[in-house]
C-alpha cells in the first residue's frame, strides 16, 4: 500500500513537472485579474514563478506526508500560488513601473545576462572616468563652486577641455548647451561651441553591416554608385557619397552600431552629476543644471532616430518651393530608416564661409532678410520650423540659394501658442502692454492671474527693450515676466526663443548689421499678413470664433428673463460634479474596499483562533474553514487595492 502510494506520489510529481508552464501561465492569469492591473508579461511570469514555487511547498506541507489524495497538491498549491504571487507582482510593479525602458531592460537581462551587466557597470566605469577628468582640470576645487566662477573664461576654458577628454557623448552635450544662451552664461556658450570630437570613422565591416540591415537589399541593388570612404564622421554618424540609378547625386548618412547603448551610458552618467552639482553646487543650481541635463538627453535621444528627421525634412519641404530662395534638400524616404537618411547632395559651404558668402550674386543684408522671412513663415504660417539654424546647418551655393540641412531638431507650435505668439508679437510691435498682458493670459490659459500686475511689469519690459518685434530679448523678457508671475511659459515657447538666438547669431555671420526685431517688424508688417493679419481680418477672425456663442446669446438672453419674471429662475451651484465627483467617488470605492477587507481579515483572524480554543472538533473545523476563507478574501481584497493605488499612481508620475 505503501508502495502504491509513493508510486502514485512520484507519478503525480512528474506530470506536475512536465506541465510547469501550463501552472505558471494559470497561476499569472490568476494574479492579473484578481489584481485588476495589468503588470506586463514578464513581471507576470517572475511573479507567477516565485508564486508557483512557494504554493507547491506550502500545498505539501498542508497535505503532509500521509494524505490519503495526493492529488490535492495541483488545487493547493495553485491556490497558495495565487496568494504568494500577488504581493509579488504589486512589489515588482512598483519597483519598475513608470521606468522608461523597464520592460525592454528586464528583457534584455533575462536574455542576455552578461551584456546586461555590462549596460550596468559601465556608467560606473564611465562616471569615474569623467571625474578623473575634472580632478586633472581641477574642478571640483571649492572656489569653482561660487556663482560668479561660472561666468569666467577660466571655468569655461577647462569645461570644454574636460567635455573633449571624456570624448563620446559628452562632446555632443557640449556642443548642444553651446546653444543654450538664454541659460548659460555667453562665456561658456562661446568657449564650448568650439568643441572638436577626434572621432574614429566606421571600419568597412561595419558600414557594409548597416548597409545590409537597413536596405534589405545588395547595396548595388539600391544605389549606383556608394562610395566607401566617408564624407564626414561625426559622434553620431557618418556621411558618404552615393548617386542613384537615375543618376543623381546623394549623401547617405549611416547611425554607428551600438550608439544607443554608448548614449544610454553617457545619459546616466550625466543625469547623475547634473544631480549631484545640483545639489551642491549653487551656480550649477541657479542655471537650472537636472534641467538643462534632462533636455541634452531628450535631444540626443531624439537625433538617434532618423526616421524622424526623414518626417521633418518632408514636411518643411513642403513650405519651400522647388525655386524658392531658401529651400530643403530633397530626402528620399524609401531609402532610408530609422538608422539611415538618404537625401539629395547640396553643393554649398556654411554661410559661416566669408568667400562663399561674397562670391554669391546676392548681398549679405538680402540674403540675411531671406534666411529671416523663410523662418517667420515657418513659424507663423506653418506652425513647423527647423529650431537649430546655426551657421553649420544652412549652406550657400554659387547661385545665392540658402539651403537648411540636419532636420534633427524641429518646432512645432499648435494652434493656441500660434494665435497667442501673434498677439505677443503684436503687442511687442505696438508697445502696448494691455495687448501683451492679454496674450500671455491666453497663452497659459489662467484666468487667475492679476492682470493689473502683469500690465505694470510688462510695460516696465517695453521700455527696457530697445526695439519692438519678435527679438530674441523681447521673448526672453516675456518669459522671465512670466517665470515672476508663476507662469509656466510652454515648451513650445521656450524652444522658440532659443531657435530665435540661434537664429540671430546666422543671421549676424552673414550680416554683422542685420537687426532681427527691426527686419522682423518690417517683414511682418508689409509681407506677412497671412500670419498676423491685418486688422480687419483681425476683427473678422474674432468674430468667426465668437459666432457661435453670439448666434444663441439672444435666445439664452430671453430664457432667463422669462425665468426671471415668472419667479422660476433658481442659481444652483455643485462643489462636486463632473470629474472632481468621479474622482471622490473612485477613492469613496477603495476606502469602503479596504475597511471591508480590513474588517473580513479581522473577524476571521479572531474565528480562528476561536476555533483553535473550540474543544468540539465539528465546530473547530467549520470555524476554521470560515475563518480561512474569509482572511483568503479580505487578503485578497487589501492587495488588490494597493495594488490598484500604486499603480496609479506611478502611471500619473508617467
Amino acid at each position: 500500500m505503501v508502495i502504491a502510494s509513493t508510486t502514485i506520489r512520484i507519478e503525480l510529481g512528474i506530470g506536475y513537472v512536465l506541465l510547469l508552464p501550463l501552472w505558471i501561465g494559470v497561476i499569472g492569469l490568476l494574479t492579473g485579474r484578481v489584481l485588476g492591473v495589468h503588470i506586463g508579461r514578464w513581471r507576470t511570469f517572475i511573479a507567477a514563478a516565485v508564486g508557483w514555487l512557494i504554493g507547491l511547498v506550502g500545498g505539501a506541507i498542508a497535505l503532509g506526508q500521509s494524505h490519503p489524495h495526493p492529488a490535492l497538491i495541483i488545487p493547493l498549491s495553485v491556490f497558495f500560488g495565487v496568494l504568494a504571487a500577488l504581493p509579488v507582482a504589486i512589489a515588482l510593479d512598483m519597483v519598475t513601473h513608470g521606468r522608461p525602458g523597464s520592460h525592454g531592460t528586464l528583457r534584455r537581462a533575462v536574455r542576455h545576462p552578461v551584456r546586461w551587466m555590462k549596460s550596468v557597470l559601465s556608467p560606473i566605469g564611465r562616471f569615474r572616468e569623467l571625474v578623473g577628468n575634472a580632478r586633472r582640470e581641477n574642478l571640483l576645487h571649492v572656489r569653482y563652486r561660487n556663482p560668479a566662477a561660472l561666468a569666467s573664461p577660466d571655468m569655461a576654458r577647462r569645461v570644454r577641455l574636460v567635455l573633449e577628454r571624456s570624448g563620446g557623448m559628452f562632446v555632443k552635450f557640449g556642443q548642444i548647451a553651446a546653444t543654450r544662451s538664454d541659460l548659460l552664461p555667453e562665456t561658456l556658450t562661446s568657449e564650448l561651441s568650439s568643441l572638436h570630437s577626434n572621432v574614429a570613422r566606421l571600419r568597412l565591416e561595419e558600414v557594409q553591416e548597416v548597409l545590409g540591415t537597413e536596405l534589405g537589399e545588395p547595396v548595388q541593388q539600391a544605389f549606383a554608385s556608394f562610395s566607401v570612404e566617408p564624407l564626414a564622421a561625426a559622434s553620431i554618424g557618418q556621411t558618404h557619397r552615393a548617386s542613384l540609378h537615375d543618376g543623381r547625386a546623394v549623401i547617405v548618412k549611416i547611425q554607428r552600431p551600438g550608439i544607443d547603448d554608448i548614449v544610454r551610458r553617457d545619459s546616466a552618467v550625466l543625469s547623475v552629476v547634473a544631480r549631484q552639482l545640483d545639489r551642491r553646487v549653487e551656480a550649477a543650481h541657479r542655471v537650472g543644471i537636472r534641467d538643462l541635463a534632462d533636455e541634452l538627453i531628450t535631444s540626443i535621444k531624439a537625433e538617434l532616430d532618423y526616421g524622424r528627421e526623414v518626417a521633418a525634412g518632408l514636411r518643411l519641404a513642403q513650405g519651400h518651393g522647388a525655386n524658392g530662395a531658401v529651400r530643403i534638400p530633397v530626402v528620399h524616404p524609401t531609402l532610408s530608416s530609422g538608422r539611415m537618411l538618404v537625401m539629395d547632395e547640396v553643393v554649398g559651404r556654411s554661410v559661416s564661409d566669408d568667400a562663399a558668402v561674397d562670391a554669391a550674386p546676392v548681398e549679405r543684408a538680402e540674403l540675411s532678410r531671406r534666411l529671416l522671412g523663410s523662418f517667420l513663415d515657418q513659424i507663423l504660417r506653418d506652425g513647423y520650423y527647423h529650431a537649430d539654424p546655426h551657421p553649420g546647418n544652412v549652406l550657400i551655393d554659387a547661385e545665392g540659394t540658402l539651403w537648411l540641412l540636419d532636420f534633427g531638431a524641429v518646432g512645432q507650435i499648435d494652434p493656441v501658442t500660434r494665435d497667442a505668439l501673434q498677439g505677443i508679437a503684436a503687442g511687442l510691435s505696438l508697445k502696448d502692454a494691455s495687448v501683451l498682458a492679454r496674450a500671455v493670459r491666453y497663452l497659459v490659459g489662467d484666468n487667475e492671474i492679476d492682470m493689473r500686475q502683469l500690465e505694470r511689469d510688462l510695460s516696465i519690459l517695453l521700455g527696457e527693450v530697445e526695439t519692438g518685434g519678435l527679438s530674441p530679448a523681447a521673448m526672453l523678457g516675456v518669459m522671465d515676466v512670466m517665470k515672476q508671475h508663476g507662469l509656466r511659459p510652454p515648451r513650445s515657447m521656450l524652444l522658440l526663443s532659443r531657435t530665435l538666438l540661434t537664429l540671430d547669431g546666422t543671421l549676424k555671420t552673414i550680416d554683422r548689421k542685420f537687426a532681427l526685431a527691426t527686419e522682423a517688424q518690417d517683414l511682418v508688417s508689409r509681407d506677412r499678413y497671412d500670419a498676423l493679419g491685418t486688422p480687419e481680418e483681425v476683427i473678422r477672425r474674432e468674430l468667426i470664433h465668437a459666432m457661435p456663442a453670439l448666434r444663441t446669446l439672444p435666445e439664452h438672453a430671453e430664457t432667463l428673463a422669462g425665468q426671471l419674471r415668472a419667479g422660476r429662475l433658481v442659481l444652483r451651484t455643485e462643489r462636486y460634479a463632473g470629474s472632481d465627483q468621479a474622482v471622490i467617488e473612485r477613492w469613496l470605492n477603495r476606502v469602503l474596499v479596504v475597511v471591508a477587507g480590513g474588517a473580513g481579515a479581522l473577524i476571521s483572524a479572531v474565528m480562528l483562533v476561536a476555533g483553535s480554543l473550540s474543544p468540539d472538533v465539528v465546530v473547530r473545523d467549520t470555524m476554521w474553514s470560515l475563518g480561512f476563507v474569509g482572511l483568503t478574501c479580505g487578503t485578497v481584497l487589501l492587495l488588490r487595492t494597493v495594488a490598484q493605488a500604486l499603480h496609479a499612481q506611478t502611471a500619473s508620475r508617467d
